[in-house]
């Protein structure tokens, strides 16, 4: 009888044991549950916020926004991912003043605000609406009266030329090309104003003319129209294509350009293609 009362006993601390150990396990299972729920949570959060970029400065969104400007900068071999250009600052001194007349920040904040309230568009829409309403005999007239529209606020923009080079870079483009195709297409020319806005920004920073916060804001402010006014890297690219177009005219370099438009759409280096989630 004392044997089976010891073993009861031993029998009852055995189960004590078991259930003391098993509550023990359930309570660090739901730890590590918690735990592991507050990672997954963790990640979640981290999966919506932007991604940063080597230098960990630089959100997803930043980098979609300096990719506006891609066109232009890809074929000076410049960096198409960081605020940085990765061109000595002497010679991005010597750029602006050759080709923009900018040798100090008054010039240069002045043209980006010239870029971002103006710049070339304003001459496009008009024209454009010229160019594809209207029967060819009367364009001529059309585009005499808005070039005295302009000369009359002081504008000596030569409208006539414009509206040639429209066409003939134009026609040139759709037959090379797939480009300004889709119910979606928008033709406006405002990567061409707004995307060497963006540059400009860019080259300043480097050039010492801006700070960093500085040129951030506006290229943020500048990307952001630009990214809510298009559907597609593509026809945000097209849109650098016919601004430069209407305004050069040169059908050689216009080519150029293009062949740089399709890199970026398909090379798997191109932040247009790395960033395509927009």
């Amino acid at each position: 009888m004392k044997t089976f009362i010891i073993i009861g006993v031993v029998a009852a601390v055995y189960i004590v044991f078991v259930i003391i150990k098993l509550m023990k396990l359930n309570s660090r299972a739901k730890e590590i549950a918690t735990k592991a729920m507050k990672e997954r949570e963790l990640l979640k959060k981290e999966d919506e916020e932007p991604l940063l970029s080597e230098d960990g400065t630089l959100s997803l969104h930043d980098r979609q926004y300096i990719a506006c400007g891609a066109n232009q900068i890809y074929l000076r071999g410049e960096r198409l991912d960081t605020l940085e250009t990765g061109s000595d600052q002497d010679e991005i001194r010597h750029m602006l003043r050759k080709d923009w007349h900018i040798n100090s920040r008054d010039k240069l904040l002045n043209t980006i605000d010239w870029l971002a309230t103006s710049g070339h568009r304003v001459y496009f829409k008009p024209i454009w609406q010229i160019l594809t309403t209207l029967p060819v005999r009367d364009r001529a007239e059309a585009l005499g009266k808005l070039q005295q529209q302009f000369a009359a606020k002081g504008d000596d923009a030569s409208i006539e030329q414009y509206a040639v080079n429209i066409s003939e870079c134009y026609k040139h483009l759709r037959e090379i090309s797939d480009c300004f195709e889709g119910k979606k297409c928008k033709l406006d020319a405002l990567t061409w104003d707004l995307g060497r806005a963006i540059n400009l920004c860019r080259w300043g920073y480097d050039a010492g003319f801006l700070s960093r916060e500085e040129a951030m804001r506006n290229i943020r402010k500048f990307g952001w129209e630009l990214l809510h006014n298009y559907t597609s890297w593509a026809n945000l690219g097209e849109n650098y294509l016919i601004g430069f177009a209407m305004w050069s005219g040169d059908i050689e370099q216009l080519d150029e350009l293009y062949g740089g438009h399709c890199d970026l759409l398909s090379e798997d280096s191109s932040p247009w293609v790395l960033l395509e989630s927009k």
